[in-house]
């Protein structure tokens, strides 16, 4: 039987992993993000409550953009995670950072070195 001290130190090792997968994963979304001249490397799903938030702060592409690009390894709180909907490749991240005094909830997909979706961006918790 494991010590409690050993299975604290394997917890420790294994969150520290996670924890440089989600910097190293963060780093490549925001690549993608800089990257997307043309809207098809980085693609914001256009769901009725990413279009309501969208328009109730009068944000277009770009801004949501400058949001991902400001994004710090503290907002993200899960990941990497397969996507539920088995017929999309990729993992999933999801952060919660404050904008305009909001905490939001934004889900990205990465789905290759290329190409990040954002599934979600809305108020956390509205939905």
């Amino acid at each position: 039987m494991p010590s409690k001290r050993g299975g604290s130190s394997r917890r420790y090792i294994l969150e520290t992993i996670k924890r440089q997968i989600q910097v190293q994963n963060l780093l490549k979304i925001k690549k993608i993000v800089d990257k997307d001249k043309s809207g098809n490397k980085f693609i914001i799903v256009r769901t009725k409550k990413n279009i309501e938030f969208m328009r109730e702060h009068s944000l277009n592409n770009e801004d949501v953009k400058d949001i991902i690009r400001k994004l710090t390894i503290e907002d993200c709180f899960s990941g990497p995670e397969k996507d539920r909907d088995e017929d999309y490749n990729g993992w999933i991240f999801k952060f919660s950072p404050i904008f305009e005094n909001i905490k939001l909830y934004i889900k990205i997909r990465i789905e290759s070195t290329e190409k990040s979706i954002c599934l979600s961006v809305h108020e956390f918790g509205k939905y």
